[in-house]
């Protein structure tokens, strides 16, 4: 039962991401759209499960339930208890066991379209050559801005630690 839920949120999400992309008639697949929406999700349950759940460490941050309403603080720890849900875990997982198995459909249209692939082989190979440059480039851009920001937020707040 727990697979079968895990499996109903996935496909729910992409219906959802497809129903969008069809209907806002957007350039991007339904099924990426699936995934912003399960992303955003699990942001959300996130967000809630830190607000909502009080830990020793930030027990500031959390929203105040009263010892009155013990029932409802023990039914929110345990809907918000994991970070991803274990029905939609299990179902992700056994997708990712066998996600080889998901690439022989293409490479059967890869071999059955291989003369319309050998007529255009010119401009997909600098396609391809191209579009990683890119990826490279821009993952490397983000990678060093993100190091830069980390060690400026770190470098005032290392002064003050000596300072005191």
């Amino acid at each position: 039962m727990e697979l079968f839920k895990g499996f109903c949120i996935l496909l729910t999400c992409q219906f959802v991401g497809e129903v969008l992309g069809r209907a806002l008639v957007l350039p991007v697949p339904g099924p990426v759209l699936g995934m912003l929406i399960l992303l955003l999700a699990l942001m959300v349950r996130g967000r809630l499960r830190k607000r909502l759940i009080p830990s020793p460490d930030r027990e500031g941050d959390a929203v105040r339930i009263s010892d009155n309403d013990a029932g409802q603080r023990q039914l929110l720890r345990a809907m918000l208890r994991e970070r991803v849900p274990g029905s939609l875990r299990l179902a992700s997982n056994g997708l990712l066991a066998h996600l080889s198995l998901l690439f022989v459909p293409a490479g059967v249209g890869v071999m059955v379209h291989l003369d319309l692939i050998a007529q255009d082989l010119l401009a997909i190979a600098v396609t391809l050559v191209v579009s990683i440059a890119v990826t490279q480039f821009v993952t490397a851009w983000l990678l060093q801005r993100l190091i830069d920001r980390r060690s400026s937020l770190q470098g005032p707040m290392a002064g003050k630690g000596g300072e005191q």
